[in-house]
């Protein structure tokens, strides 16, 4: 019985750790999506007629 404790209590603790790292990974999906349309767009300015930098 203690030994199926132990199991459940680490299966918990694995549930947790997943979610954060999917919170993590949600966050850096969105800042790197920002940055690449931030870009694009940066990019099509320049190259239609905008002033370069």
């Amino acid at each position: 019985m203690e030994d199926l404790k132990l199991y459940f209590l680490n299966a918990f603790a694995m549930i947790i750790s997943f979610t954060e790292v999917d919170m993590f990974l949600k966050l850096l999906l969105l800042i790197v999506s920002i940055g690449y349309t931030i870009n694009k767009w940066w990019n099509l300015r320049n190259k239609n007629g905008g002033k370069p930098s």
